[in-house]
């Protein structure tokens, strides 16, 4: 009886905490950047095909380190999350140090978690970042690192391939050019 109770309050606990710290979280965008803005701020932009696409589970260090042998709560769905991992044919780098012609890009399911469901075979223009944007609201999940490694979220310019925003993209990259001979 005493066990039971007392998983019961761990339980609750946990619950508690987990709504608190902001892991259960719904995406919010507020505005969205031009281009020009959005090339400043990412730390690549390329246009790209899909080849592939992997589901990845992580999980929770700090769930690891406070159930050491408690499976169920190790593997309660509060410990873990799941994410998306593309790999991306490169045709055309606006922006990044990319030494690759393919790249990994990591972003969430889509719906609440802010991320895109990309479709294998199609083309897409991808803002990308260094840093997984999930990290600014949970630190305690270990986040895929590497070259030629990427992350991105719907509140980034992201979208299917259209000439228009190639076109802006172009823009301010012959802009740029400018300014850097004129120097």
């Amino acid at each position: 009886m005493r066990n039971a109770m007392r998983t019961t309050v761990t339980i609750l606990t946990l619950l508690l905490l987990t709504s608190i710290s902001g892991r259960l979280f719904a995406c919010s965008c507020i505005g969205q950047r031009t281009v020009e803005e959005e090339i400043k701020n990412s730390d690549a932009v390329v246009v790209g095909t899909v080849l592939s696409k992997q589901l990845i589970t992580l999980t929770d260090s700090t769930m690891l380190k406070m159930f050491p042998n408690d499976t169920t709560m190790r593997n309660s769905p509060m410990s873990e999350m799941t994410i998306a991992r593309y790999d991306i044919l490169v045709h055309d780098i606006y922006k990044g140090k990319i030494t690759s012609d393919t790249l990994t890009i990591y972003t969430g399911l889509g719906g609440g978690d802010c991320g895109i469901r990309f479709e294998v075979g199609k083309k897409y223009i991808v803002y990308g970042e260094n840093e997984t944007y999930f990290g600014q609201v949970n630190n305690d999940f270990k986040f895929p690192k590497a070259k030629n490694t990427f992350w991105t979220y719907s509140c980034l310019r992201t979208t299917s391939y259209f000439q228009d925003e190639i076109t802006e993209i172009e823009k301010f990259a012959k802009k740029q050019k400018r300014k850097t001979e004129n120097k």
